[in-house]
């Protein structure tokens, strides 16, 4: 989140204020809404293969794989998991993996 926003203030596509907004706001959903998840080695056994079906870069692979962790928890709870993400090859894995998807691109 720190890099968009830190892309978008460079490339002028958002204020200073604006941006200092959104880090507020976004840290303040860290603390409150964000799942920290361990990369272990089971984690790492799944990113490998999501990587493998979805031909994601590493990375990737590894957000994916703590998404669909996390997502899993959330279902338990009778909740919902969204990713956020502007990446499209990332998303479309996501979406094919059965999570939903929001891409902060599609809004202004």
């Amino acid at each position: 989140m720190e890099s968009a926003l830190a892309r978008r203030l460079r490339s002028g596509s958002l204020s200073a204020v604006h941006a200092a907004a959104a880090r507020t706001l976004f840290r303040a959903d860290f603390r409150t809404r964000f799942h920290i998840v361990g990369i272990r080695a089971a984690l790492v056994n799944q990113a490998m293969r999501l990587a493998e079906r979805h031909f994601l870069r590493g990375y990737d692979a590894i957000h994916l794989a703590a998404a669909l962790q996390v997502h899993r928890r959330c279902l338990a709870l009778g909740q919902l998991l969204t990713l956020v993400s502007a990446d499209a090859d990332l998303n479309a894995a996501a979406l094919a993996e059965g999570l939903l998807v929001e891409d902060p691109n599609r809004h202004p």
